[in-house]
């Protein structure tokens, strides 16, 4: 009896194993053909599970933040609305471009800017795959200007040097584009999208970056780090930014702080009514990343130099042969011996160049030049830019004032060339101790030696070899290496013309206006005996 009770059991117990595993490879069957041709019923199942786990609870649900006034609040929504907007709008103009180029082998060293200075083919520590083989693997950003021809407007360095050229656009389409041209002063370069139609993409417009205003709310369109489609926000920070690319660019940047990153370079920063006012091209951190300065170059001088690509393939610089400062950039001291203050329009000539067409044109030092053929002028940097895309030989009518008195000045545009005539000092005679010694300044001749020694531009000059604490010079502001080429608007040429008008403004006490060149650039400074 017992026995039969266990065979029994056993016999039951192998028939209970035997069904659930056989229901078990029935369910295995039902899941892995779900899996397969049905796998959205599995969020069903999920969904159904969670919520039979979840049955007599429920998190507790809260009503919303309670705000002090409704109407800002719709305010604020609908002002978010105003971004979404652009988005939809303008993201369609957005294309991500991929490039290779030769390049010599390297490993991850050898990152080629500096570490304030990054929108690179590469990000920091990133890939660039392929470097092992000597191909260089870059990634930036451009937009659409004209969905006819195809045209794409980019920074220079996203293409530079670039062998093949890619364009993946916002529906994700892909085409080889060809370089129509480039320039390395603005940072500018033009694509054309080969076998390229519209579609649903747009094209976007250049508005007019001359009455762009600090604290405006701006747009920056790119592909930071390859990640395409991406939208910051910020403002406008500053206007008319030199001295971020260096050498012989045309600087004149729109300042963000709208969240910039390696492979943003040639996004569009668009206004609030989604018109580009600039191209994004750099950025200054120290960790290669957003810091909130950025700098795009302005949509006018982009068109400008955009359109010269195409129409001539190339860009010709004009050239004046000037060197000027905004009043902003003047101290009160200068302002007030000048009968100048800040608010004066335009800006002021500080120097000429030797030969050039401003010389021959009779335009001198301190005139303030207030309009480029009947436009005001605001900005030295404004002036600069429109004169460098003036055609050489074109005839230009400049508004000037000069001591008190306007006049209107005609002066035919030169060709631009690095090259400029260099006239060197005949005295070279040392370091003076007479009256200069007296109001702190030691001094020495500028010779031609001293001049290449030291990168001087300007071809006559006295250098400021050493400034005592404590004294006239050292309170005016004057400093070692800084080259002085005028007192009181007259020219200087030696150590004697400094000790003359020193000796004149010790015996009979007066203000002396200096004008100095300082780092390349020139810079006035008045000297008092206090």
């Amino acid at each position: 009896m017992k026995s039969n009770l266990i065979g029994f059991i056993k016999s039951g117990t192998k028939r209970i194993f035997l069904a659930v595993l056989a229901l078990s490879a029935i369910f295995g069957v039902i899941s892995g053909g779900v899996l397969m041709f049905a796998p959205e019923r599995l969020d069903t199942v999920k969904n159904s599970l969670v919520a039979l786990g979840s049955k007599g609870y429920k998190f507790p649900d809260s009503p919303p933040v309670a705000h002090s006034s409704e109407t800002e609040i719709r305010a604020l929504k609908t002002f978010s609305k105003v971004f979404v907007n652009l988005a939809r709008q303008s993201r369609p103009a957005l294309v991500f471009i991929k490039t290779k180029r030769d390049a010599p082998a390297r490993g991850r060293g050898g990152f080629p800017f500096p570490d304030d200075f990054f929108f690179p083919f590469f990000p920091p520590g990133g890939g660039g795959g392929g470097r092992d083989r000597g191909i260089q693997e870059g990634a930036g950003s451009g937009f659409i200007v004209d969905l006819k021809t195809g045209y794409v407007l980019t920074n220079n360095h996203v293409v530079q040097d670039a062998s093949d050229i890619t364009v993946q656009t916002f529906d994700d389409r892909k085409f080889r584009a060809k370089l129509i041209g480039s320039e390395p002063s603005v940072d500018v370069a033009v694509l054309k999208l080969e076998n390229f139609s519209a579609g649903s993409l747009r094209q976007l417009s250049l508005a007019d970056s001359d009455i762009v205003e600090v604290g405006e709310w701006v747009v920056a369109l790119g592909a930071p780090f390859s990640l395409p489609q991406t939208l910051t926000v910020g403002v406008v920070s500053a206007l008319g930014r030199d001295g971020v690319l260096g050498g012989a660019a045309i600087e004149a940047f729109i300042q963000t702080d709208a969240a910039i990153n390696p492979g943003n370079s040639g996004g569009p920063l668009l206004n609030i009514d989604g018109k580009v006012i600039g191209i994004n091209t750099a950025i200054s951190s120290p960790t290669g990343s957003s810091a909130g300065i950025g700098f795009a170059v302005p949509s006018n001088m982009a068109r400008l130099a955009a359109e010269m690509l195409i129409n001539e393939g190339r860009v010709t610089r004009g050239f004046l042969g000037i060197d000027g400062r905004d009043f902003a950039e003047l101290s009160p001291d200068v302002l007030k011996e000048l009968k100048l203050n800040q608010e004066s329009q335009g800006t002021m000539i500080v120097g000429v160049v030797k030969g050039s067409p401003a010389e021959k044109a009779e335009l001198k030092p301190y005139d303030v030049i207030q309009s480029l053929n009947g436009t005001a002028i605001t900005s030295f940097a404004q002036l600069r830019t429109r004169l460098a895309f003036t055609k050489p030989g074109t005839e230009v009518k400049l508004g000037i004032l000069r001591d008190g008195k306007k006049l209107d000045i005609r002066v035919k545009v030169g060709q631009f060339s690095p090259e400029v005539t260099r006239m060197d000092t005949q005295d070279d005679s040392d370091s003076s101790t007479g009256v200069a010694g007296e109001f702190g300044l030691a001094l020495k001749n500028l010779t031609g030696e001293l001049r290449k020694q030291l990168g001087v531009r300007t071809q006559r000059g006295v250098l400021v070899s050493a400034v005592a604490d404590d004294s006239y010079a050292a309170f005016a502001g004057l400093r070692r290496g800084d080259v002085i080429t005028e007192i009181n608007r007259k020219q200087v040429k030696s150590i004697k013309d400094v000790e003359a008008a020193l000796k004149v403004s010790k015996d009979n006490p007066r203000d002396l206006l200096f004008l100095i060149e300082r780092n390349g650039r020139n810079q006035l400074i008045v000297l008092r005996q206090r």
